[in-house]
């Protein structure tokens, strides 16, 4: 029997493994495909919610502990497995924000470094990009990582310290008795454990007994498309709209992404296609006369504004939830991991959590 069994193995399922891990609890991750293959995988990998004054206190709150651990994170993996997460401060640069004032306002109250670059400043500083006629705004201190190999090394991390995978076998369902969970069937075997975390993002939902109430979380579908490796003069990102361009280490450009409300459907489409390619080579003119070489989707998990849930499930005393983070898995993620292990170990709790409650 193990003492965990974690079902989902995104970002959030692995991170929660990594903090439990650390007590020498006997854990398992369930995954019904393999690590991180939906909203995990079809992330941008910026570690900061994209317009952070349009979200709550609440997601704020785990955003911005988390940030600060991801450069130590990545280092830490690198040196374990041998595998870069490529963690890299970039920056930032906001484009057609609705409402400058409230950015600028955002950043100071929150210490966060800023600065407003005039048309001139901008097409100086960034001549590789179209030009401009309106100020944007330059926020220095976010960073980048790169997902799947993020993923890659934590897995690497987690086998290696004894955590035990179960890849490529879906939680068909969960065994139940009066104010217990007993068990969580796969394709033709029983896990047992003495607490299981539902860390299954969009399909969470589906794993909450019918007595219970259940998590409002709807998948949301973002198509995302990349080019080869060009030489690239700044690794900013740029944000534009609710689009955005990450420049990686190799070279390679990221652009995303839709938001679509297509249920369990996670198909590319050529519209999209064409029109993150269009976009990206308008704002990129180094990008005209090259095509995409990748294009993927994934299911982000979307909860009422945004905000995850972080808790026990009534009427269990060994069944909890971390999940629903929309499109801040990546960035929320360590400090949800670390809430749901002080949850589930009963330790006093770093930030409140009652705003990740099921009843809200």
């Amino acid at each position: 029997m193990f003492d965990f069994v974690i079902i989902g193995g995104g970002i959030i399922g692995l991170l929660t493994a990594k903090e439990l891990q650390k007590t020498g609890a006997y854990i398992a991750v369930i995954e019904k495909s393999s690590p991180g293959q939906q909203a995990t995988w079809a992330a941008g990998g910026i570690l900061s919610p994209m317009r952070p004054w349009h979200y709550s206190e609440a997601v704020n709150a785990i955003s911005s502990i988390s940030q600060p651990i991801y450069q130590q994170l990545s280092e830490e993996l690198h040196t374990q497995t041998g595998i870069d997460p490529e963690w890299l401060p970039s920056g930032m640069l906001v484009l057609n924000d609705d409402d400058m004032t409230r950015a600028i306002d955002w950043c100071q109250q929150h210490k966060a470094p800023n600065k407003l670059l005039s048309s001139e400043q901008l097409n100086k500083q960034f001549a590789h990009l179209k030009s401009f006629d309106e100020p944007a705004l330059l926020r220095d201190d976010v960073a980048t990582i790169r997902p799947h190999k993020l993923l890659a090394a934590l897995s690497l991390y987690l086998e290696d310290n004894g955590v035990s995978f179960f890849n490529g076998q879906g939680a068909k369902t969960l065994h139940t008795q009066p104010n217990q969970i007993t068990g969580v069937d796969l394709d033709g075997r029983t896990i047992k454990a003495k607490e299981y975390i539902v860390c299954a993002g969009a399909w969470s939902s589906k794993l909450i007994p019918k007595d219970s109430q259940k998590p409002d979380i709807t998948p949301v579908k973002g198509q995302m498309i990349c080019f080869p490796p060009i030489d690239i003069p700044n690794h900013c990102m740029v944000m534009d709209g609710n689009r955005y361009i990450i420049p990686r280490k190799d070279g390679r450009i990221v652009v995303g992404s839709t938001r679509e409300h297509t249920g369990f459907d996670a198909s590319t489409t050529q519209q999209a296609f064409n029109e993150l390619r269009d976009f990206s080579q308008q704002l990129y003119p180094a990008l005209s006369n090259i095509e995409p070489d990748a294009h993927w989707a994934g299911l982000r998990p979307s909860s009422p504004d945004s905000i995850p849930y972080i808790c026990r499930v009534d009427g269990y005393n060994n069944l909890s939830l971390n999940a629903g983070h929309y499109r801040n898995g990546i960035v929320t993620a360590p400090a949800s991991a670390q809430l749901m292990a002080d949850i589930v170990l009963a330790n006093p709790t770093r930030i409140d959590p009652t705003p990740y409650q099921l009843t809200r």
